[in-house]
C-alpha cells in the first residue's frame, strides 16, 4: 500500500472515529485497514490511534499529524478541481506577443471573441518588435507570437496569412494619386517612415534596392497610429500595411499611391516555440487563432490572393 494511501485510511479513521467505518468508505477491508494504520505508526515511530470497544481514540501526535493530512488532502483536492477547470478552459493563462499594429488591426477580434468563450482564461499581452518577439519566445517568456515573417529557424509556423503594404499620404498629395508613379520619382518626396529595426522598415529599404534606390526618412516614428495620423497631416508619404489604413482611405483622409514598380506582398505568422510545451489554454488559443486565419475572409485576418 502506498503512503498516500496510508494516509487517506488515517484520514479517514480520525474524521469518522472508526477504522472499520474507514475501511467501508475506501471499500477495503478492516484488517487492510488497520495494517495501514499501524504501518504509518511503524514509519513514524509514534502511536497515533489508540483502539477502543467503540472506536479509536486520537493521541495528541494523531491529532498534530491529522491536521497537516487534512490540509494536504484539500490542496490535492484543490490541485483536481484546477486540473478541471483548466481541462475545460474555465481557467489558465496565455502569454502572448505581438505588436501595437498587429495586435490592433488582427488580434483584437480574435481576442474578443476568445475572451467572450473563454473568460476564465487570462492574456498577458507582451508588446513588440518582431525580432523581440521571438527573442521572448526562445526564451519561454511567452507561449506564442504575431509576427512579420519570415520567423527564425527555431520558431514553428502555426498559421500565415498575406499582406500587402502600400504609399499612402494626405489630401496635399492628391497630384501623386491620379495615376501610378514611378520609385524614381516618389522618392523625391518627403516621407514618414516607422523607426529602423522594425520588419517594416527593413522591407521597404529591401524593396528600394531592389530597384536601386534608398532614401532616409524626413519623419522617424516608432508607432503606426503616430505614422498614420503624420500622413493625415500631410506630413508626407507613408508606407504602410493597406490593412492598418482601411478607414482613412474609405473615408479620403487619405489616399493611396500606386507605384509602377509592384511592391511585394508578405505575410505575418503566428509562431510558437517548438520545444515550449504549451499549456492547455495556449494550445487552445494557437489552434483557434490559427484556424480563425485560415478560415477568414479578407479584412479580419484572412489570406490574400
Amino acid at each position: 500500500m502506498s503512503a498516500i494511501d496510508q494516509y487517506k485510511v488515517f484520514e479517514l479513521a480520525v474524521r469518522l472515529g472508526s477504522i472499520t467505518k474507514a475501511a467501508e468508505e475506501l471499500y477495503m477491508t478492516q484488517p487492510s485497514a488497520s495494517y495501514a494504520i499501524r504501518q504509518l505508526e511503524e514509519q513514524l515511530g509514534v502511536k497515533l490511534l489508540v483502539r477502543r470497544s467503540k472506536g479509536v481514540e486520537v493521541t495528541e501526535e494523531g491529532r498534530v499529524l491529522h491536521r497537516f493530512v487534512e490540509q494536504a488532502f484539500g490542496l490535492l483536492q484543490a490541485g483536481e478541481r484546477k486540473i478541471g477547470e483548466m481541462k475545460s478552459y474555465m481557467s489558465g493563462i496565455v502569454r502572448l506577443g505581438a505588436s501595437d499594429s498587429l495586435c490592433k488591426h488582427y488580434l483584437l477580434p480574435f481576442l474578443e471573441s476568445f475572451r467572450s468563450g473563454r473568460p476564465g482564461i487570462r492574456i498577458i499581452l507582451s508588446h513588440g518588435k518582431s525580432e523581440e518577439i521571438m527573442t521572448r519566445l526562445a526564451a519561454g517568456s511567452i507561449d506564442c507570437g504575431m509576427i512579420h515573417l519570415p520567423a527564425r529557424e527555431d520558431s514553428l509556423v502555426a498559421a500565415r496569412r498575406g499582406i500587402q503594404d502600400c504609399f499612402v499620404a494626405g489630401p496635399a498629395y492628391a497630384h501623386l494619386a491620379s495615376s501610378p508613379v514611378s520609385l524614381h520619382e516618389l522618392v523625391r518626396e518627403p516621407f514618414v517612415l516607422l523607426s529602423a529595426g522594425s520588419r517594416t522598415r527593413s522591407f521597404f529599404h529591401s524593396y528600394l534596392q531592389t530597384h536601386g534606390l534608398s532614401l532616409e526618412p524626413d519623419i522617424e516614428l516608432s508607432s503606426v497610429d503616430l505614422l498614420v495620423e503624420f500622413a493625415v497631416k500631410n506630413m508626407g508619404v507613408a508606407f504602410v500595411t493597406r490593412d492598418f489604413v482601411s478607414k482613412e482611405l474609405e473615408s479620403g483622409a487619405l489616399l493611396e499611391i500606386r507605384a509602377r514598380e509592384p511592391i511585394p506582398a508578405r505575410s505575418i505568422g503566428v509562431v510558437s516555440a517548438p520545444q515550449q510545451s504549451l499549456s492547455l489554454a495556449a494550445a487552445l488559443f494557437v489552434q483557434q487563432l490559427s484556424q480563425q486565419i485560415s478560415d477568414s475572409t479578407e479584412g479580419n485576418l484572412s489570406n490574400e490572393s
